[in-house]
C-alpha cells in the first residue's frame, strides 16, 4: 500500500566499508525492518546525488563549499528526503522496535526531541545571525510542541516527498550561509549545529509552524525511547566527519 512516507531508509558513511561494530548493527537494523528498503551512500555518492538532483539550486553550491563532511551529510539528508521521501538514520543510530510500530499511521512526517535543552545549545550572535534565527519558540507554537524546551533531533527523521518542513530547512541553510562564509569559529561543532545541524533543524520546524499554523506529528523524546543515537563499541570522534573541530571556517 502506498504511504506518504515511503518504506525507504537512507544512511551514509565516509567510505563504503563499515567498521565491524557498525556493520553488525546495520545488519541487525535491516533484519528488524525487513519490510523497508535500505540505500547506503558514501561521500562520493552523496556528492554525485547532489550534482544530479540539485543543479541550479543554491543549496548545491553551499553543499560544495562547506568544509566539514558532517555538514555535507546534514545537507544531503534534508535534500534526499525532500526529493525522495522516506527515513534518514545516522549510521550509528538504531531503533528497538520496527519502524512499522512507530509509523503505524499514514503520517506526512514524524519528528522527535532530544533530551537536551535548546537554551543550552542555541547562541544567536556568536554562532548564528540574530536577524534570521528566532531567539526562542514563538508563543503561538509553544503549546503545540510536546517538548518546547528541547531540541528537535535530526539523527533520525521521517518525511514525505516534497515536505514543506524540509524545504524550510534547506532554504534556511541557504539564507544563513552568508553568516558563516570566511568566519573563523573556535568551536566548529557548535557553529555547525547552528548552520546545518540540530539547532538549524529545530529553528526550521519552529519557523514552519509559525508561518503555517500547522503542527508536525511528534513522537516524544528519542522516539519515545525507541531511538538510540550511538551504537556501542565505536569511537565516533575518530571519524573524519568529526575531526578538526577548532579554529576553522565552515565555508
Amino acid at each position: 500500500m502506498a504511504r506518504r512516507i515511503p518504506n525507504r531508509v537512507y544512511q551514509t558513511w565516509v567510505r563504503p566499508v563499515l567498521p565491524l561494530a557498525l556493520a553488525l548493527e546495520v545488519r541487525r537494523f535491516r533484519r528488524l525492518n525487513h519490510d523497508y528498503s535500505f540505500s547506503f551512500f558514501d561521500d562520493q555518492q552523496m556528492a554525485a546525488y547532489m550534482d544530479s538532483n540539485y543543479a541550479g539550486h543554491p543549496i548545491l553550491q553551499v553543499f560544495k563549499d562547506v568544509r566539514m563532511p558532517v555538514l555535507k551529510a546534514d545537507i544531503w539528508r534534508y535534500c534526499i528526503l525532500f526529493r525522495e521521501g522516506g527515513i534518514y538514520c545516522d549510521i550509528k543510530t538504531t531503533v528497538t522496535v520496527p519502524f512499522r510500530e512507530l509509523l503505524h499511521d499514514d503520517y506526512s512526517e514524524l519528528v522527535s526531541f532530544e533530551g537536551l535543552s535548546w537554551k543550552d545549545l542555541s547562541f544567536p550572535g556568536p554562532y548564528a545571525d540574530s536577524s534570521i534565527f528566532l531567539g526562542s519558540p514563538p508563543a503561538s507554537i509553544k503549546s503545540r510542541l510536546e517538548y518546547p524546551d528541547n531540541t528537535i533531533l535530526n539523527w533520525m527523521i521521517c518525511f514525505e516527498k516534497g515536505s514543506p518542513i524540509l524545504e524550510e530547512v534547506i532554504n534556511l541553510i541557504v539564507r544563513h550561509s552568508h553568516f558563516f562564509r570566511n568566519r573563523i569559529f573556535e568551536n566548529v561543532s557548535m557553529a555547525g549545529n547552528h548552520f546545518t545541524g540540530v539547532i538549524a533543524f529545530t529553528q526550521a520546524v519552529w519557523m514552519w509552524m509559525q508561518k503555517t499554523g500547522k503542527t508536525p506529528r511528534q513522537c516524544g523524546i528519542n522516539f519515545s525511547g525507541h531511538g538510540i543515537w550511538k551504537v556501542r563499541g565505536m569511537n565516533y570522534s575518530e571519524s573524519p566527519h568529526h575531526s578538526s573541530r577548532k579554529n576553522l571556517s565552515l565555508l
